[in-house]
């Protein structure tokens, strides 16, 4: 028998690493396969939360101050927490926000619209952010004001002053990965988000 002829030893040895490569690299692929759909759900379902304001209604024809909070991400966003910040001091809410930026001012349009029945005469509505849900592709208006004559002041102050707030926003997906955005389109990933009762 020659030296480089295999026994059947050899074969079966032969044999069976060339199985147990094939397993590796086998689950080695499937590991990659498993790996990159993960990655494509989690980017299907992934959110992003944009704050946005404006000073005019375009279908009323009518100057109104909105905060809008638009989800230009493709998932749904469950709403954690929610942070004004104005000229870098963090606020609990849209109130606490508008107390600290002029409260004089703010005091006296609420005593002003309380005898007011009608929106469009300078009264506001808003609606609540936390634990609500914002589908893909949606926005919601959240706080809009409008403007009348006999009550300007307050109107005219939060017009200058929307400019310089923003909104720290922690939000999670349906995967349960959850996110904090401080600037609109700076996103990053956390483990959780605090929990809001109000």
């Amino acid at each position: 028998m020659s030296k480089t002829e295999f026994t059947s030893e050899k074969l079966n040895l032969t044999l069976a690493l060339c199985a147990v490569l094939i397993s590796v690299a086998s689950f080695y692929a499937t590991y990659i396969q498993a790996n990159a759909a993960e990655k494509q759900v989690k980017a299907m379902t992934l959110p992003l939360l944009q704050f946005g304001s404006g000073n005019y209604d375009s279908e009323e024809n009518l100057s109104a101050i909105s905060f809008t909070l638009k989800n230009a991400g493709v998932g749904p966003a469950l709403i954690k927490s929610v942070k004004f910040v104005h000229n870098e001091t963090s606020y609990d809410s849209r109130l606490a926000f508008f107390r600290a930026c002029c409260e004089k001012e703010y005091n006296h349009y609420i005593k002003t619209i309380s005898e007011k029945t009608n929106l469009k005469e300078g009264g506001f509505y808003s609606s609540p952010l936390v634990n609500s849900i914002l589908p893909g592709q949606d926005e919601v208006v959240f706080f809009k004001m409008y403007k009348h004559e006999s009550e300007q002041g307050f109107w005219n102050i939060i017009n200058k002053e929307r400019f310089n707030l923003k909104m720290k926003l922690c939000y999670c997906s349906l995967l349960n990965d959850c996110y904090l955005s401080e600037r609109n389109g700076v996103v990053e990933e956390v483990d959780t988000c605090p929990v809001e009762t109000r």
